[in-house]
């Protein structure tokens, strides 16, 4: 009765369209991603695959009736301040909005399927909702062009952190649309692995840069600048303390059993030479549980981790404070180890102090030549606190990772895995990129917002810039406006310098300042679809697709954002992604996040529908 009321209500307005839209939601679509297949993550950074959903196929996903004009150069930059975005922002707002109101028709309901008696949604199952309840990020404003005549230098940190990214497809795997405001658009280029080569030298970074054209905007280029380590031998011996979340919000899904495989993988990881400690901690710290630093095999450990149950409310710093007294007592024990605090948790913090500055203001730390390493493990769909959790990692000379399931614990922290990430090459590392003002008109970076620092720091060395480990690699992209194509442009076939970079960083080993320097150049004369490095293609589509995502939140007080637009700019990438399916198909990896751009797309498309209806 209710799918006969529903249908007779649809076919009053476009029999074609209601009956697309019924089939659509009964079948699920075309699928981009096979959610069942195991290929290799050739393109995912180590320890970082995602894992198929288990309700609803989580590949499913609806395609766009109309593949988008390749002649079109949509774009989401309308608050840029470079003179050539300018002239296309009109066309490319009604010509996102045309295909937004296409996609919206072909679906029928939109992003409002589950909110009306009788929806398709709640005749079949649901097919997207809402973002988790009670999860916390912070918004971090997309950064502008700057032009060179104003300011031809960029300063920022590098980073490693790629949680904003399986946040994002865990969400979508799980039926929910991605918060704008998750999105750390260097998080999600960082979630990759380009194949960058590792450096001969062990003391340096091996950095590579190259250029293209644009594939949203045809008077602008991307640059790309990679920044890859050496592996360097395990030979250092480690003083770890797990830090375990006992606390009440625990108890949801399967966080305390994420959580427990997690602290048993890092466990079995660790040599003879090792010492690990446990703190759990709820209201308080569970004296009972705890256990100072021993061996890896001691008997008190293993009970110790397998005790792990959810009690009261969260104390985090409680059980830091614990962590930090000692570590710092291993340290001065054994100064030749390096030493790593562990924090596995949902970040839900309210109890004493609960932002993260107070909480690492309480236990401040006292040895800058031989530091603590502050790990923040996430767990959790809903009820969860990223900035919490990054925030604490950033400041805390370490880095932030989110675990999905038990495998991804296992994996993540495997004995090859732990090897690498246990083993730092590089603390408080920066960068700084000055452009040529003779080449380079305007630049802008695409993520990094909460890294970027101003200049003169650059100088100094601090604490929250980055901890870069044993092959880790960091990539960052820029868009730049070139001048015209007389002077320093005539370069045929030959790359152009654009300007140089800058690395600093300080030795963990010797606490020496290093630092390294590199010319940025590359082929301008080249179309963005015909370079033959499909890898340099994903990471620039990853980045535009996370940056163009992200204005979806609005940007200033009382303004909307041109979701059209952003779904033009989408749609394109979401194109531009189908045209490596040959070369990068076989990668788990791609097809992971072609269904996440898949997901993002029709989400834009029902903001764009839902701003028109609202108008």
């Amino acid at each position: 009765m209710q799918i006969a009321k529903w249908m007779s209500r649809i076919l009053t307005g476009s029999a074609t369209a209601a009956l697309l839209a019924l089939a659509v939601v009964a079948y699920g679509g075309t699928s981009d991603y096979p959610g069942s297949s195991q290929g290799t993550p050739m393109a995912m950074a180590p320890g970082d695959r995602g894992e198929p959903a288990t309700a609803l196929d989580a590949a499913t996903q609806i395609e766009a009736t109309e593949a988008p004009d390749p002649e079109e150069s949509a774009s989401a930059g309308q608050e840029y301040s470079c003179d050539t975005c300018a002239a296309s922002q009109t066309s490319s707002r009604e010509q996102g909005q045309v295909r937004a109101q296409s996609r919206r028709a072909v679906v029928g309901i939109g992003g409002s399927a589950g909110k009306g008696g009788g929806s398709p949604a709640e005749l079949f199952g649901e097919i997207q909702r809402a973002q988790p309840e009670d999860t916390t990020f912070r918004d971090y404003s997309r950064l502008p062009f700057i032009a060179t005549a104003v300011d031809p230098v960029s300063t920022f940190s590098l980073d490693v952190d790629r949680t904003s990214y399986l946040l994002a497809l865990t969400w979508t795997k799980n039926h929910y649309n991605v918060e704008p405001d998750s999105v750390r658009a260097e998080e999600w280029v960082n979630a990759f692995d380009y194949d960058y080569p590792l450096p001969n030298d062990s003391g340096a970074y091996g950095i590579t840069t190259a250029a293209s054209g644009h594939p949203l905007e045809a008077n602008l280029h991307l640059v790309r600048i990679a920044f890859q380590a050496p592996q360097l031998p395990d030979d250092t011996p480690l003083n770890v303390t797990l830090v375990l979340d006992a606390s009440g919000s625990m108890a949801s899904g399967n966080r305390v059993a994420i959580a427990r495989e997690a602290a048993e993988t890092i466990r079995q990881s660790l040599s003879a030479r090792d010492r690990i400690a446990v703190v759990h901690f709820t209201t308080r710290v569970i004296d009972a549980y705890t256990v100072e630093h021993t061996t890896p095999d001691d008997e008190d450990i293993v009970s110790s981790i397998a005790r792990l149950n959810p009690h009261e409310t969260t104390n985090v710093q409680a059980g830091l404070n614990l962590g930090v007294r000692l570590a710092d007592a291993a340290r001065r024990e054994r100064p030749d180890a390096f030493n790593y605090i562990i924090l596995m948790s949902d970040g839900v913090a309210n109890v004493d102090v609960t932002d993260p500055f107070g909480i690492l203001g309480s236990s401040p730390e006292t040895d800058s030549l031989n530091p603590l390493r502050l790990i923040t493990i996430g767990v959790g769909l809903g009820n969860y606190n990223d900035y919490l959790l990054e925030q604490l990692a950033q400041h805390g000379n370490g880095w932030y990772r989110y675990l999905n399931d038990t495998e991804q614990a296992r994996e993540t922290f495997s004995r090859e895995n732990w090897l690498a990430l246990s083993t730092p090459f590089a603390d408080q590392t920066r960068a700084q990129v000055t452009w040529d003002p003779g080449v380079v008109k305007a630049w802008r970076i695409l993520g990094y917002e909460n890294r970027v620092t101003p200049d003169h720091t650059f100088e100094e060395a601090h604490k929250e810039f980055a901890e870069i480990y044993s092959t880790a690699a960091t990539t960052v992209f820029y868009e730049v406006e070139l001048h015209g194509d007389d002077g320093a442009m005539k370069g045929g076939d030959a790359p152009v310098t654009l300007g140089s970079v800058e690395v600093r960083w300080v030795d963990p080993s010797s606490g020496e300042g290093r630092s390294q320097r590199a010319d940025i150049a590359g082929r301008v004369d080249s179309r963005f679809d015909s370079g033959d490095d499909s890898l340099f293609r994903l990471g620039a589509i990853v980045a535009l697709a996370a940056d163009r995502y992200s204005a979806l939140s609005a940007e200033h007080e009382n303004a909307e954002p041109d979701a059209a637009s952003i779904h033009g700019d989408l749609s394109t990438l979401r194109e531009e992604l189908r045209l490596l399916r040959l070369e990068l198909s076989g990668t788990e990896a791609y097809r992971d996040f072609r269904f996440l751009l898949g997901e993002l797309t029709d989400f834009a498309a029902e903001r764009a529908g839902s701003s028109d209806d609202s108008q």
